[in-house]
């Protein structure tokens, strides 16, 4: 054999080993992003749920401006209990309608369904009850 004859054995170990630690690589990237989102999410709502208990009453008096010119002001969560008076949550903001299903955002990257509805309508009917409640900043709404 010469220098430049083709050895298909060594050539199919190369390969077999690159694409070995490209898929290693590729892994390990996805793992870790996915551990720093999770991780993200976990310190964020660790600092919103203690908070208000580091802060007690001084949290109405906690507020800030931010360089736009926007004003953060910390605000205790509406609570929403379910219909059926078997799910009680916390919401942290957001609330949408799919289908016939009232959504509520319990953290910054989750959604949990409160209740269902006999239509759309019903649905948004209760987004709209529990929004004003929010606005009115009250504690509870019951649905």
């Amino acid at each position: 054999m010469s220098d430049h004859d083709f050895d298909m054995d060594e050539w199919m170990d190369e390969m077999e080993e690159r694409i070995e630690n490209a898929v290693t690589n590729a892994a390990e990237t996805v793992v870790n992003d996915l551990l720093e989102d999770r991780l993200d999410e976990a310190v964020f709502d660790a600092v919103q749920h203690a908070l208000p208990e580091i802060l007690g009453e001084s949290l109405a008096r906690f507020e800030f401006q931010l360089k736009d010119g926007t004003i953060v002001r910390p605000r205790e969560q509406t609570k929403v209990l379910s219909p059926g008076r078997d799910k009680l949550l916390c919401c942290y903001g957001g609330l949408r309608v799919d289908g016939k299903c009232l959504l509520v955002q319990t953290r910054l990257t989750c959604w949990e369904m409160i209740a269902a509805y006999p239509d759309r309508e019903a649905a948004v009917a209760a987004l709209n009850r529990v929004r004003l409640a929010m606005e009115a900043e009250e504690k509870l709404v019951e649905l």
